[in-house]
């Protein structure tokens, strides 16, 4: 299985609370359960208030590497990420687990 972990932080000028940043996270929040490779989904509101903290966070898992792909190349998944990128920088990893 692997989990793949999503950071995001609001790029400079943005809150939380602009409709923008609103639409692009509840877009991923509803994302997950839609696409065929996803066997867990978990988005989460950061509570940092440190330079160093994220504002949002993605926790998904997929089979393998295979339903990694068809995640990330999905047609829906590609215009909800395109949204999360207007309004956020971005830090991805993942993670083969036992």
């Amino acid at each position: 299985m692997i989990r793949h972990i999503v950071l995001f932080k609001l790029k400079d000028g943005l809150t939380r609370e602009d409709p923008r940043v609103t639409a692009a996270s509840d877009a991923l929040a509803a994302l997950g359960p839609s696409l065929a490779p996803v066997l867990s989904w978990e988005t989460h509101g950061c509570l940092g208030a440190r330079p160093v903290s994220h504002d949002f966070a993605l926790i998904c898992d997929v089979a393998d590497e295979a339903g990694l792909r068809a995640y990330l190349t999905d047609p829906e998944h590609q215009k909800v990420a395109a949204a999360l990128y207007e309004v956020y920088t971005v830090s991805v990893g993942d993670f083969v687990l036992p």
